[in-house]
C-alpha cells in the first residue's frame, strides 16, 4: 500500500513538474532521452544482425517455426494472410496517403513528417534486406516471397506506421484513455502482423524482432531530429 502511495506521489510531482518547466527544459530532457533510445536500440539491433547466423539463433529461430507452424489450420491459415496483407506495402500505402490526408488540413508540419518517416522507413528496410542477405527459411512455408528476409519489412513498417498512430493520437487529442487504447490496439495489431510472417514460413522469429527493434530506432529518430529542430528554435529565439 506505501508503495503504491509513493508510486502515485512520484508520478503527480513528475506531471507537476512537466507542467511548471519552461519548455527548452522539457524538449532538453524529451533529446536526452531519444539520444539513449536511439542508441540502445541500434545497438541491440546490430547485435541480432551479428549473432543471427550463430548456431544458437539458428536454432532459436528454428524451433520457434516449429512451434508455430504446430499451430496451423484452415481457419487460422486464413487469418494470418489477412493480418499480413495489412502489414504490406500496398495496404500501407493507401492507409498512408489516407492519413495524410487527413492531417493535411489543419497538420501540414505533421503530414509531412508521416510522409517522410513511413517513406524512409520503407527505403531503410530494402536497404538493410539488401545489405544482410539472409535467405528466407525453407522450413514450410505457405506463401512466396523472393525478397531477403532480415529484417522483416511487414515488422518494420507496420511498428512504424502504428507507433506514429499512436503518437499524434497523444500528440493531438492529449486524453489519457484514447492514447492508452489506441497504443493496446496498435501493440497487438504489430505483433500478429509479424506472428502472421512467422505463421506463413516466410520469415524467422529473429527477423520479426529486428524488423521490431529497426521501426523502434527510426520512430525514435524522427523525432529525437523532430525536437532537436524545435529545441534550436527556441534557442535561437530566446538569444535575439
Amino acid at each position: 500500500m506505501k508503495w503504491k502511495v509513493r508510486t502515485s506521489t512520484l508520478i503527480r510531482k513528475l506531471e507537476d513538474f512537466f507542467h511548471a518547466s519552461r519548455p527548452e527544459v522539457i524538449l532538453a530532457i524529451e533529446t536526452v532521452l531519444g539520444i539513449l533510445l536511439c542508441l540502445l536500440s541500434l545497438a541491440i539491433f546490430l547485435y541480432f544482425t551479428s549473432e543471427m547466423l550463430e548456431a544458437d539463433f539458428n536454432a532459436l529461430d528454428v524451433s520457434v517455426s516449429h512451434a508455430v507452424y504446430a499451430l496451423r489450420s484452415p481457419a487460422l491459415t486464413k487469418d494470418m494472410l489477412f493480418f499480413t496483407m495489412l502489414g504490406s506495402p500496398m495496404t500501407l500505402t493507401v492507409l498512408m496517403l489516407v492519413t495524410i490526408l487527413i492531417l493535411m488540413k489543419n497538420h501540414r508540419k505533421e503530414a509531412f513528417i508521416f510522409c517522410i518517416t513511413l517513406l524512409m522507413g520503407s527505403i531503410l528496410s530494402i536497404i538493410l534486406k539488401q545489405t544482410i542477405q539472409r535467405p528466407r527459411p525453407q522450413l514450410s512455408p505457405l506463401i512466396v516471397e523472393h525478397m531477403y528476409s532480415f529484417p522483416s519489412a511487414h515488422a518494420m513498417n507496420s511498428f512504424i506506421f502504428l507507433a506514429l498512430i499512436s503518437y499524434f493520437s497523444f500528440h493531438f487529442f492529449r486524453n489519457k484513455t484514447l492514447t492508452l487504447l489506441t497504443i493496446l490496439f496498435s501493440a497487438m495489431m504489430v505483433f500478429l502482423i509479424g506472428f502472421s510472417r512467422i505463421y506463413l514460413g516466410v520469415h524467422y522469429f529473429t527477423d520479426v524482432v529486428a524488423g521490431y527493434i529497426a521501426g523502434f530506432w527510426w520512430f525514435v529518430t524522427v523525432l529525437l531530429i523532430d525536437r532537436t529542430f524545435i529545441f534550436y528554435k527556441i534557442f535561437k529565439k530566446s538569444e535575439s
